[in-house]
């Protein structure tokens, strides 16, 4: 019967997970565990509890190596199938997990798979989101640069703000802005922010924005 059960969609599904050896495994397990079934309540009608006690237990114990031994798979898979739906997971989505920033190529079984600029292709287990703060961007949401800029007092502020509008604006940042933030004793804190459709190119936004900024600062003040 157990073996029947084997070979219904499910354990189909489970085909493309597992690799081809450890499938063959699990038939040659299932085969063994129909078989102490098929004995053990046999052992049992007729009477001979020891044997059907004994044929029992080594049924549960063959159940629980193979769910042992599959656990980490199988882990994987379920929480694939609730957690690509519960954080509406898409290809073209870029994510970053920890020390990981790139772009969703595929979703596979038991993994994410994002390209990552400087590592090629990385495998993210599903579980490892449930247990990491991530951060998800879908490219028509954009994705928030924000940049924090101290300027002395005696800067021409106004100045310097309007330029900052314009290099974001030039660099591509959609709804530029560049306000004042906070104001202290030995200067102004300004805020450079506006969206990019492509992430990865934050590093170098930011540094562009800081350059021309304090080269525009090195220019004389006008009156």
């Amino acid at each position: 019967m157990l073996y029947v059960i084997s070979s219904v969609t499910l354990f189909k599904q489970l085909a493309r997970v597992l690799g081809r050896e450890m499938l063959i495994v699990l038939r040659i397990a299932m085969i063994l565990l129909s078989i102490s079934v098929f004995l053990a309540f046999t052992s049992y009608l007729y009477g001979a509890h020891e044997i059907f006690v004994l044929i029992f237990t080594l049924f549960i114990v063959s159940f629980l190596v193979i769910v042992m031994g599959a656990r980490h798979v199988l882990e994987e898979y379920v929480t694939g199938i609730f957690a690509s739906k519960a954080y509406d997971l898409r290809v073209g989505d870029y994510i970053e997990v920890g020390s990981i920033k790139g772009y969703i190529t595929a979703l596979d079984d038991t993994s994410i798979i994002v390209k990552d600029s400087r590592k090629g292709l990385i495998h993210i287990p599903y579980t490892m989101l449930t247990h990491t703060p991530f951060k998800r961007v879908k490219p028509e949401e954009g994705y928030e640069i924000r940049i924090q800029v101290f300027l002395p007092h005696e800067v021409d502020v106004e100045r310097i703000l309007e330029d900052a509008r314009k290099i974001a604006r030039e660099l591509g940042l959609d709804d530029a802005k560049a306000d004042i933030e906070s104001i202290e004793r030995s200067g102004v804190v300004i805020l450079v922010r506006g969206l990019t459709r492509d992430p990865r190119r934050e590093d170098e936004i930011k540094y562009s924005i800081l350059d021309k900024l304090y080269r525009s600062l090195s220019q004389p003040r006008t009156s």
